[in-house]
């Protein structure tokens, strides 16, 4: 019924408060000479008409700009080139530059392209003074995404009255559907960011703060766009030196990209390397919940949009839910299935390492009002060397090495959308298969879609069904947004997982076995006299078991609040009424934890400034008394474009840190906690870096009580019994990595990498600095990668 409601929900025209489609100028493509360099030099661009009145919209007063931003654009059969004149003092500009797709406060331009022309999936891509680019793809209505890296062309200069930048992106990288007559209709979005300011203007006049975004792009009409096939193979070459094992390995492989038409894509990798070029942070969980991972592999990133079936897909900090998908592609060359052999033991680096890939393939495409995307990848068997108990002597060990399968995973993904009647409505199918010989895994999921007209109502539901090893679980959830005016929102949320729901051998999911909702207001406001811009926001959030026990519960509020002269204060006030905990203990029983009170400050100055400095301070209340003090400081150092320093450090004074210890047992632990970060980046051009990265998480933890969850569960009561050994651990895990990249062409790069890494055995009778330097000496992890990665074809 509610899927029903979606699809036939109120009818009307696409909205229209953006200008009526803009002629864009074509030209053959001998006709022009242009280079791209930024300097909009060539005659060309003097013929051409400027568009876009733009106006401020981060803070979204609406308020007209003081400076000029000119676009021009024009195209050919093979793209659209873009040129931007942007006005400024050029004592106020700020050129920093980055690594691809980093996010920084310096001055740049962007351009968003919707090129399915009805608000259902777009491309952007932008272009610091700096020369540093940036893009990806969008979905409705603002789900912006880095995870796509394009092949196309765009530089910057600085002149005497500001600075200007341009653009070459081809047709034939872009997802268009087919057209009947020659005239092709798409949307467009282009934005700028002026760094002094700290503010971001943009044309249409579409802030954060409105509903609406994509389904209110300005419509611009071209003819005769129709790609050519395009045909990309991306041979790679690597090679590894492993200084743990002294041991030299090879690979090479490659990516094969056809675009047979403009609505259809087929992709596919052979021996594929995912080398470490690029590491996770480091990250001590000590809970039952698993930490998420973002993709960073180009291969699964390509395309990938067809497969986010809501917004809980996506990784978002501002999200009042937890990510729920149901494909994780970090899921396929993850560490393999542990073997059903009894007595088997291995160490923690076996356990973990990565499973090979012999190949996968993926098909996008679209047919009408339909979109659908397939996805294969097989991994390789992997070989995992341990111990087992003598048939002879249990007490003796004997080494065995376990050959174990890999698994093959498949996804096949259907979504119909119609914008036909001006509210976007849609509904899609997706089916997951992770296949193993020790159990198949299949889920099924049913996804609804809806945004009103006006932008004022959203809705995104899905269903769930699971098939794990003969075992069915089903769920749920859907989510409303209520946009009543700009800068005012209501969320309101629903969930229904039974505890059978089983999805996270391909997808993602906090925890089965839950039903809750959550309810959130934001307001956001701007241009008063003594503030730039004030956002506020509180939610609650209710989740109950099967049981009817409540097992997560809250009142979250904060305020952020930027001043006139760019500096930001924030403030946070949480409030946690006393809830159960059935995941920590595993088998050991449910129990109560107290209810308790969270606060936390922050302050930063001007990100504009060279030297940026951020500062935090959290206090939480623990789970049976004590608190979790946590203070943090982060400077950020560009004394020059091309050199940046980032140093973080993070300190937490913890008492009464409680940790499940095996079955009933609990432990509340004293404890201090360091999170040191620095990262260091040096430009020798817009296309070639190197960096420095460094993490270490070290740990000390003395224990303080001894708990007994009661039988029947209950608030955790005092351990009478003498302790028999002492559970007092430490932590210590670095993560440490040089790299050099140079981006030969788009898409087209040398890595040089040198990692290493480690986690050091327990023994918190050690100091901190001998623990830091123990993690540095005994390396699990110590490899220098050398890779080239080329694109060859159109």
């Amino acid at each position: 019924m509610l899927l029903a409601w979606l699809l036939l929900g109120s009818t009307g025209a696409r909205s229209t408060d953006a200008e009526a489609p803009l002629q864009i100028t074509r030209f053959d493509a001998n006709a022009t000479d242009i280079i791209i360099d930024g300097r909009l030099s060539e005659a060309v661009w003097d013929t051409l008409p400027f568009y876009g009145k733009l106006v401020v919209v981060e803070p979204d007063t609406l308020a007209d700009t003081p400076d000029s931003t000119q676009l021009r654009l024009f195209y050919t059969d093979e793209g659209m080139y873009v040129g931007i004149w942007n006005e400024q003092d050029p004592d106020t500009l700020i050129s920093r530059l980055s690594s691809r797709d980093e996010f920084l406060t310096r001055d740049d331009v962007s351009l968003t392209l919707d090129t399915s022309g009805q608000g259902l999936y777009a491309y952007w891509f932008g272009i610091s003074l700096s020369g540093s680019v940036i893009d990806g793809t969008v979905v409705p209505e603002r789900n912006f995404s880095r995870r796509w890296d394009g092949p196309w062309h765009g530089a910057a200069a600085q002149l005497d009255d500001g600075w200007s930048a341009e653009m070459f992106l081809p047709w034939s990288m872009m997802t268009m559907p087919e057209v009947t007559s020659g005239k092709r209709l798409m949307g467009m979005y282009v934005s700028r960011e002026v760094a002094h300011l700290n503010e971001r203007w943009g044309w249409p006049a579409l802030p954060r703060s409105k509903g609406l975004f994509m389904s209110q792009l300005q419509g611009i009409e071209l003819e005769d766009v129709s790609p050519a096939q395009q045909f990309t193979f991306y041979p790679f070459a690597a090679t590894t030196y492993d200084n743990t094992t002294n041991a030299d390995s090879y690979k090479a492989g490659f990516d094969v990209f056809w675009r047979p038409a403009t609505n259809l894509q087929l992709t596919a990798t052979v021996n594929p390397d995912f080398g470490n070029v690029e590491s996770d942070n480091v990250v001590v969980n000590l809970t039952s919940f698993e930490t998420f991972f973002s993709e960073k592999r180009a291969f699964f990133l390509e395309g990938q949009e067809i497969f986010v079936t809501s917004p809980r897909s996506l990784d978002s900090f501002s999200s009042i839910s937890p990510t729920t998908t149901l494909v994780n592609t970090r899921r396929i060359g993850s560490p393999p299935i542990d073997p059903q052999v009894d007595g088997f033991a291995m160490s923690n680096l076996q356990r973990n390492q990565p499973t090979e890939l012999d190949g996968a393939a993926k098909v996008t495409g679209q047919r009408g009002r339909l979109r659908y995307g397939f996805l294969a990848a097989t991994e390789d068997d992997t070989k995992l060397e341990g111990t087992i108990p003598s048939a002879d002597d249990e007490s003796v060990l004997e080494p065995l090495d376990y050959i174990q399968n890999g698994r093959d995973f498949g996804v096949a993904r259907f979504l119909y959308e119609d914008t036909s009647t001006g509210a976007r409505r849609s509904i899609g199918w997706m089916t997951t298969l992770v296949a193993h010989p020790v159990a198949d895994a299949v889920v099924h999921g049913a996804d609804g879609h809806y945004l009103s007209r006006n932008g004022r109502w959203a809705a995104d539901a899905q269903l769930i069904r699971s098939d794990v090893d003969d075992t069915t679980g089903s769920g749920g959830f859907v989510d409303f947004t209520y946009t009543p005016q700009q800068g005012r929102k209501h969320e309101l949320q629903f969930d229904y997982f039974d505890d059978d729901l089983d999805i996270n051998d391909f997808g993602f999911l906090r925890r089965n076995d839950a039903r809750g909702f959550r309810y959130a207001y934001q307001r956001s406001d701007s241009g008063r006299e003594n503030l730039k811009s004030l956002l506020s926001k509180v939610w609650i959030a209710q989740e109950y078991n099967g049981d009817g026990k409540l097992v997560r519960s809250g009142i979250h509020s904060f305020q952020e609040r930027l001043l006139n002269n760019n500096h930001l204060l924030f403030f946070e006030l949480d409030y946690l009424p006393e809830t159960w905990d059935d995941r920590n203990s595993g088998s050991g029983g449910i129990y109560k934890i107290d209810d308790q009170w969270q606060y936390g400050v922050q302050w930063r100055n001007s990100r504009a400034d060279k030297l940026n400095v951020r500062l935090t301070f959290r206090d939480s209340q623990e789970s049976l008394g004590g608190n979790d003090r946590q203070y943090e400081a982060r400077f950020t150092w560009r004394p020059v474009d091309r050199f940046s320093m980032d140093l973080r450090f993070k300190y937490n004074a913890r008492d009464g840190w409680l940790i499940n210890s095996g079955g009933s047992d609990l432990t509340t632990y004293e404890a201090e906690v360091w999170r040191p970060q620095l990262e260091l980046d040096y430009f020798f051009s817009a296309r070639q870096q190197f960096r420095i990265a460094v993490q270490w998480a070290g740990i000390k933890a003395f224990e303080q009580r001894r708990w007994q969850i009661p039988a029947g569960g209950g608030r955790p009561v005092l351990d009478a019994r003498a302790p028999t050994s002492s559970r007092d651990f430490s932590i210590s895990r670095i993560s440490f990595q040089a790299r050099y990249r140079w981006e030969i062409a788009p898409l087209s790069d040398l890595f040089v990498v040198y990692t290493r890494g480690s986690n050091v055995p327990s023994d918190p009778r050690r100091g901190f600095e001998d623990l830091l330097s123990s993690a540095w000496t005994d390396a699990a992890v110590d490899v220098l990668v050398v890779k080239l990665r080329y694109r060859l074809g159109s």
